[in-house]
């Protein structure tokens, strides 16, 4: 201890005449959301510096780290990665920390399948671990994550999972505010500034290349005899001009 707490400590012990004292430094920041990772601590619940220690912990880690650096790069490795790609990155991220927290000089030792209670995680490690975590997704992490997942393999495909939804609904949200920008920038122009029909016709392709992967995500598979859409498309480019009139007249009705 530093002279000063321990004189300090010191001082306290006299004066309290108490008949069994212990005197610790304690760092509360780590030690209380460690120490009560599993279960609140009658011990520890009523000490004012504990409270405020949980207290933070909570609102720190477990608001996330969304508008942070490592959380945005990560994100943005995600967003251009396939589903196998980022369960990779997720792994190695997963692997790399622990093996930091345990000591090693590379994630080797910390084996995908192997559970971190077995490779010598304690409650203290386990809470370390989750806050870089946090701190690297951004996400909300329960205090008791490594023993709600525990084996790297099982933490790195929940993570993927919580990040999927938030990458989707993040990308929906920009898709959004994108077209949201387009259609102000198209309400301001008069068509003698642009080429109206070459907007038109790009916007006519873009929504019917839309509309037709909305169309493939839908459609149950062809059964057995019905033409293919390559069929279809093939049948059509050699129909004559009398064929696609029945054709529209049959399905749109006369217009």
């Amino acid at each position: 201890m530093a002279p000063e707490s321990a004189v300090g400590a010191l001082h306290q012990a006299l004066a309290g005449d108490a008949t069994l004292l212990t005197v610790a430094d304690v760092d509360w920041q780590r030690f209380a959301p460690a120490f009560t990772v599993r279960r609140p601590s009658p011990l520890l619940g009523e000490l004012a510096d504990v409270q405020r220690a949980l207290e933070q912990h909570h609102h720190g880690v477990d608001g996330g780290g969304r508008g942070g650096d490592a959380a945005a790069q990560l994100r943005a490795r995600l967003a251009s990665a396939s589903e196998s790609q980022q369960n990779r990155i997720l792994l190695e991220l997963v692997r790399a920390e622990a093996a930091d927290v345990l000591g090693h000089a590379t994630a080797d030792a910390v084996r995908p399948r192997r559970g971190f209670v077995e490779l010598g995680f304690d409650s203290l490690m386990a809470v370390e671990v989750r806050n870089r975590l946090a701190r690297h997704t951004g996400l909300r992490l329960s205090t008791t994550l490594l023993f709600d997942f525990p084996s790297p393999a099982a933490l790195a495909h929940h993570l993927r999972a919580e990040l999927a939804q938030e990458l989707s609904a993040e990308a929906s949200t920009s898709v959004t505010a994108v077209l949201s920008e387009l259609e102000r920038m198209l309400s301001g122009l008069s068509t003698d500034d642009v080429d109206g029909v070459d907007i038109t016709e790009r916007l006519q392709g873009l929504l019917t290349t839309w509309s037709g992967a909305q169309v493939r995500l839908a459609s149950p598979p062809p059964e057995a005899g019905e033409p293919t859409a390559a069929a279809m498309d093939s049948d059509l480019e050699s129909a004559t001009s009398d064929e696609m009139f029945d054709l529209i007249q049959r399905e749109f009705g006369k217009f």
